[in-house]
């Protein structure tokens, strides 16, 4: 009975051990997301306002 309670057991530690995996790589993959998400969102910033300066400058040159 001894042996069937600590496999029952080490199961246990597994599976939480697993599921605590599981969360983590969640974690780090939506932090990935929103560093991605960022990024793209000022360098999209960043390429409107040279377009933007470009436009601009050609139109104050003229």
């Amino acid at each position: 009975m001894t042996r069937v309670l600590i496999a029952l057991a080490g199961v246990m530690l597994l599976a939480i051990t697993a599921l605590a995996a599981v969360w983590l790589a969640g974690q780090l993959l939506a932090g990935l997301g929103a560093f991605v998400v960022g990024a793209s969102t000022v360098l999209w910033k960043l390429l409107w306002f040279l377009v933007m300066a470009t436009v601009l400058g050609g139109l104050v040159f003229l």
